[in-house]
């Protein structure tokens, strides 16, 4: 597979300057969502926007490294670490993803909705909400959607794994190929397993899923350009995040 440009872009230039060509496992680091309006978004896939922290998985033979979202390397979560190995299908990989706490629950009824089972529940999201008051409603249910993302996960705490995109594989960069054909790649590389899975994805219309994923602890969606490029360490007007309606 070979490396491409995206077309528009000088060379596939990061801000740092540097081409995504020339660009190393190291050098990775979680994309952040743009400010763009999710309706704004072209061709857009949708997925229900995950809590806990944001990680990237690195694979290298036995060895695998998790990374947050500045590029330190985490230590511990030493049984997540075999779960990625079963599941890795690539002795070379680089995933983005989000770590959960564990274990993954069934979801009887919404089993079609892949991983969707660790989020927090409505009532500890409830003990999260606790903000005051001073914003306006729209502002503070975004300021609470955005409080009750945020988990804490000790290195020793039983701890899954959510991938939602694949960055390298077998030696090669995948940041220059289009989202979809990333995912499709994602999908043949890594099983599913009891801490390890991969997030849904669904085109519009997209109402139809908005209260199954509410049901299920979700309180935002993210909403990406199916021919997106990654573009590591800066946030891009090709992804977006929204709150799920409520009706």
């Amino acid at each position: 597979m070979s490396t491409r440009t995206r077309a528009g872009s000088p060379a596939g230039l990061t801000p740092a300057g540097r081409a995504l060509a020339d660009l190393t496992p190291a050098d990775l680091r979680p994309m952040p969502y743009g400010r763009t309006a999710a309706r704004n978004v072209r061709n857009g896939i949708w997925e229900p926007l995950w809590g806990g922290q944001r990680a990237l998985i690195d694979i290298f033979g036995a060895d695998v490294r998790i990374r947050d979202q500045h590029g330190e390397a985490l230590d511990g979560y030493d049984l997540l670490r075999e779960a990625i190995l079963t599941s890795a299908r690539s002795a070379e990989m680089v995933a983005d993803g989000y770590l959960l706490p564990a274990p993954l629950r069934d979801t009887a009824g919404a089993t079609s909705v892949i991983g969707s089972d660790s989020v927090m529940t409505a009532g500890e999201m409830g003990r999260q909400f606790l903000l005051g008051g001073g914003f306006g409603g729209e502002r503070r249910a975004e300021i609470e959607a955005e409080q009750a993302r945020r988990v804490a996960l000790p290195s020793s705490s039983p701890t899954a794994f959510v991938a939602i995109d694949l960055l390298w594989l077998d030696g090669e960069s995948l940041l220059d190929v289009p989202l979809m054909e990333r995912k499709r790649l994602l999908e043949s590389v890594l099983l599913d397993g009891e801490v390890v899975r991969k997030t849904m994805t669904v085109r519009s219309p997209v109402e139809a899923w908005y209260a199954q994923w509410r049901a299920l602890g979700f309180r935002e969606v993210a909403v990406k350009d199916a021919n997106s490029r990654y573009t590591p360490g800066a946030p891009s007007p090709a992804w977006a995040t929204a709150l799920i309606p409520r009706r």
